[in-house]
């Protein structure tokens, strides 16, 4: 039984640390900002996000069908970016996309390597271009 347990806490410990690991990863010492995108009733979800720039457009990238869900009919999203709100119109562009890939991995370095190793990208992926809003 002992053994049991110790076993339950090392298997629980291990997590914790692989999610603070990962947190740490994403968090510090990088650029993050917050993406506000609107909901059907009216409210705004925030989301923290990695960005890099390419030419007079902005890239986000993350993967997953919900993610998706939320850029249907190209909308305006604000994003927090330093100290600064701007608002922009966003395009889901869907499917693997290697220069958002490459200027992610040449700004977050390490922390990049271990995102994509937790959580690598697959046919759900979806990279966001966010053009400035002109409205």
């Amino acid at each position: 039984m002992r053994s049991l347990l110790i076993g339950t806490a090392a298997l629980v410990g291990g997590a914790i640390l692989v999610a603070l690991a990962h947190v740490a990863f994403i968090e510090i010492g990088h650029e993050v900002v917050t993406l506000r995108t609107q909901r059907p009733d009216g409210s705004w979800q925030e989301t923290r996000l990695w960005i890099v720039d390419d030419g007079a457009s902005s890239w986000l990238h993350s993967g997953g069908a919900a993610w998706k869900g939320r850029f249907h009919g190209d909308p305006v999203v604000e994003l927090e970016r330093g100290h600064q709100t701007l608002r922009y119109r966003a395009h889901a562009v869907p499917g693997m996309h290697p220069n958002v890939v490459h200027l992610l991995r040449e700004k977050y370095g390490l922390a990049d390597r271990w995102v994509r190793f937790i959580s690598p990208d697959n046919e759900d992926t979806v990279a966001v271009r966010l053009d400035p809003y002109e409205g």
